[in-house]
């Protein structure tokens, strides 16, 4: 199989539309857990399991796109549906509008978060000396 072949397999088995949706989804669910966890100490060890837990996922669900088919009668595997089967998808508009809206809910979260930790003040409050 040759690299034009495999881009257009990748393609017609939505592996594309797959790794960009989980890829924004999993950065918004980071944020928001980085903005649930502020202020608590173990906050950085959390989000970095977090993180290797949305990596191997991707892997798993990037092996599930590339495997599996969603058709109405539910999920077969790829080599058992006929390869001019029509099959139920979003159109490429909607697929936008939606990775569009989550990517930007997560961008608002992540500056909502620089911006409320400039201007927290540092903790604990200095104190005055007679």
């Amino acid at each position: 199989m040759d690299a034009k072949t495999f881009f257009r397999e990748l393609k017609r088995r939505n592996v594309y539309k797959v790794a960009t949706a989980y890829a924004v989804i999993a950065w918004l669910l980071i944020e928001a857990a980085s903005l649930l966890l502020f202020g608590h100490e173990e906050r950085t060890s959390a989000v970095t399991a977090l993180i290797v837990i949305f990596v191997l996922g991707f892997v798993l669900a990037l092996y599930i796109s590339w495997a599996f088919e969603a058709t109405p009668q539910g999920m077969k595997r790829t080599k058992n549906v006929p390869r001019d089967a029509v099959l139920p998808s979003w159109s490429p508009r909607k697929f936008a509008i939606f990775i569009i809206a989550i990517a930007l809910l997560a961008a608002s979260l992540l500056v909502f978060d620089l911006v409320r930790s400039r201007s927290k003040p540092a903790w604990p409050p200095p104190t005055a000396t007679p």
